[in-house]
């Protein structure tokens, strides 16, 4: 997706790029849900591997949707979760409104072509 005007610097229109690419709906639809470590969240997307992931959440990290916090325990973990303001945003977005009723994955499929 092209931004409208080449000067856009609105954060909205980089974000919707990035849902563009596969995987990275599902991986925040998952943080969404949850903060999560690494394997965690490799777990909850079926068919994701290991170095996409790595890759993915790298370029959500630079943008900041994800946030990568490292909780100070032995042996340490790496826990994912979204930015406040991301939060905030999908908040108002009617899927992950209704992320708790039980036709949750007709939803996805329906209104994002997510085939959960």
């Amino acid at each position: 997706m092209d931004c409208i005007h080449k000067t856009c610097s609105c954060p909205l229109f980089s974000w919707l790029e990035l849902f563009e690419k596969k995987w990275n709906l599902r991986i925040v639809r998952e943080l969404y849900k949850a903060n999560l470590g690494f394997n965690e969240l490799k777990n909850s997307i079926p068919g994701i591997t290991q170095g996409v992931l790595s890759a993915r959440l790298d370029e959500l990290q630079k943008n900041n949707m994800v946030i990568r916090k490292i909780v100070k325990q032995k042996p340490l973990v790496v826990q994912y979760s979204l930015s406040p303001k991301v939060r905030q945003v999908l908040s108002c977005w009617a899927p992950f409104k209704q992320e708790k009723t039980a036709d949750k994955a007709k939803l996805w499929e329906k209104e994002l072509k997510v085939k959960c």
